[in-house]
């Protein structure tokens, strides 16, 4: 995630110079340096430039002590925390650096190509100036999407956070149906992603409903609607217990952490 943010930035034109990476691994952070050419630096804490924006992207159980060591510097320079730790929630990110201003974002694995889904959520009390900083930060990566309440964030990794997982696996089995029916797998490959690339643009350049959309398509007793027959047999119910498996997953890790934090 966080090659994912830098690689967004430094694409809209921020200057990679002004981009800190702090790291214990001097050969990922130098690797950054040499890609992008930001500032390669070590984790130990340092002063911070005022008001600067800092990504929490280190693991979740690392927090504690990353936080705890980084504190005083985060609260000297009144800086924006931007955390994308999956399940970490609010309260114990205050809890850690109190007085520090702080958002909680969860991004998706297609930020790496500029093509994210991530949603957002701050405390009611964050500014609207503070608000457009996160806001431009991840909208470099792709769809920025603000939540009204943090409880929607479990519902949302979900969606958006495991989303692309679930693509796969469809691509996966349409894939994998195409060549029992006779196609060579490179070829249903191509053909599977170009329709699921194609249908998705369509749908974000439409102003119609996906349903509308997919009525377009089927001609009554038309293979599409033969086709569709047997999706509509449990694909609706699937599609709820899986995100609902997911979000359940989510709040479950997400108090576990908060016990450890």
């Amino acid at each position: 995630m966080a090659r994912a943010l830098i690689a967004g930035l430094c694409n809209h034109g921020f200057p990679a110079q002004q981009i800190q990476v702090h790291a214990p691994h001097p050969q990922r952070r130098d690797a950054l340096a040499a890609e992008f050419g930001v500032q390669s630096l070590a984790a130990e804490p340092c002063p911070l430039p005022p008001e600067a924006i800092v990504v929490y992207a280190a693991k979740p159980k690392q927090m504690r002590a990353i936080l705890t060591a980084w504190a005083h510097e985060l609260r000297a320079a009144r800086v924006l925390l931007i955390s994308v730790a999956a399940g970490v929630r609010l309260s114990s990110l205050q809890a850690l650096v109190p007085e520090v201003d702080v958002v909680r974002v969860m991004p998706n694995t297609p930020t790496q190509i500029g093509a994210g889904a991530s949603t957002l959520y701050a405390p009611a009390e964050l500014d609207t100036a503070r608000r457009q900083q996160a806001e431009k930060l991840v909208q470099s990566t792709g769809l920025a999407e603000w939540l009204p309440d943090e409880e929607s964030m479990d519902m949302a990794t979900a969606l958006a956070g495991s989303g692309p997982a679930y693509v796969f696996l469809f691509l996966e089995a349409l894939e994998d149906a195409a060549v029992a029916g006779g196609l060579y797998r490179d070829q249903a490959r191509r053909l599977a992603i170009a329709t699921l690339r194609g249908a998705a643009e369509l749908a974000q350049q439409s102003d119609l409903a996906p349903a509308l959309l997919r009525h377009q398509v089927t001609s009554p007793g038309g293979t599409t609607a033969a086709g569709l027959s047997a999706w509509e047999e449990g694909l609706r119910p699937l599609a709820k217990r899986a995100l609902d498996a997911a979000s359940r997953r989510s709040q479950e890790l997400a108090a576990l952490l908060a016990e450890e934090l």
